[in-house]
């Protein structure tokens, strides 16, 4: 078994049955108006600090996160990108997109701005995104690259520069 496919069996039991204490750190939620998170999202945020700054969302952009977690990282960038698939997170774990799929409706009673929609789930690989070229105008992912060795990060890297937008 490699390493990949461990990280894939870790995050399947993480979607399955939250662990708190899986990751380094625990991201801070963004502090908008109007912006609800829901507690099992932030119970199912496996990330080591949001990676983007508010700022870097502005004029409605097309967004690519890797590693969908709980989708709470999703529920803040969509605050930004209110379109229907303006949001798209892409993950290996299809028991992690459920999970985020669930977390949603639960997203939606609590914020009367957001709508599923915003978000497009898609199971795929960060070493081979199912996205067309230059079709992303921010990029994302959250702890995931720490794990891959030295060819699946170059790999990993030129899949997230292949989908950018110019000046992405």
């Amino acid at each position: 078994m490699s390493y990949l496919d461990t990280t894939i069996d870790v995050y399947k039991a993480a979607a399955i049955t939250p662990d708190i204490g899986l990751c380094c750190t625990t991201s801070p939620i963004w502090q908008l108006p109007g912006l609800s998170m829901p507690k099992i999202m932030q119970e199912m945020n496996y990330g080591c600090g949001t990676t983007v700054h508010p700022r870097d969302l502005a004029n409605n952009p097309n967004i690519l996160y890797v590693g969908v977690g709980g989708g709470m990282e999703l529920l803040q960038f969509s605050y930004f990108s209110r379109k229907k698939s303006g949001v798209i997170g892409v993950d290996v774990v299809e028991e992690m997109l459920q999970a985020s799929r669930e977390n949603f409706v639960q997203a939606e009673e609590e914020n009367d701005w957001f709508n599923s929609d915003f978000v497009e789930l898609k199971k795929g690989d960060a070493l081979d995104l199912p996205l067309a070229d230059e079709s992303i105008d921010v990029a994302a992912q959250n702890c995931l690259f720490n794990i891959f060795k030295a060819d699946e990060l170059k790999k990993a890297l030129q899949e997230m520069y292949r989908v950018l937008k110019p000046h992405g």
